[in-house]
């Protein structure tokens, strides 16, 4: 199965793997909602302060919190080619860890693995910017950030 815009797989803090139709994103809060890339901004990964780039630009990180009553967009620094960290409110503060491997020669797919040290409602989304597909991993308000360890997030090796 190879990922695109029109298929958005949610994984809740359950670690239940579900597609979000149109509707559900349409309702979701809009610090949660995932941005839509524009055709241009295929590959590489352009990097900013909210945009994490990983695996020589292939992949982008972003993040979107909320806390109830503000929520924002994460901050992000880069750590390695294949990991970095995100922030909230300081930059003194990790909120979550994350890394995009290449396990093309394992199991033909690129994995992705995250650690929050959060309980905020949080939406991380990683996108193959090569084709535009992406996953996103959302965790639910006052529930703790469920480790991501996806070694079948996107089947799209070259």
């Amino acid at each position: 199965m190879r990922f695109t815009r029109s298929a958005l797989f949610v994984i809740l803090s359950l670690g239940a793997l579900s597609p979000a139709t149109g509707e559900a994103l349409a309702s979701a809060p809009a610090a949660m909602a995932p941005r839509a890339a524009p055709a241009d901004a295929l590959f590489p990964c352009q990097p900013d302060a909210r945009t994490l780039c990983l695996n020589q630009g292939r992949f982008a990180v972003t993040a979107s919190f909320s806390t109830g009553t503000m929520g924002g967009d994460a901050q992000v620094v880069g750590l390695t080619d294949d990991t970095g960290y995100l922030w909230f409110f300081s930059s003194d503060n990790v909120e979550i860890v994350v890394k995009v491997l290449d396990g093309c020669g394992v199991n033909g797919h690129y994995w992705v693995f995250a650690g929050g040290l959060t309980n905020l409602s949080v939406c991380l989304r990683v996108t193959d910017s090569q084709n535009a597909g992406f996953t996103l991993y959302c965790n639910r308000p006052n529930m703790p950030f469920q480790p991501v360890q996806d070694t079948s997030a996107f089947p799209t090796c070259p």
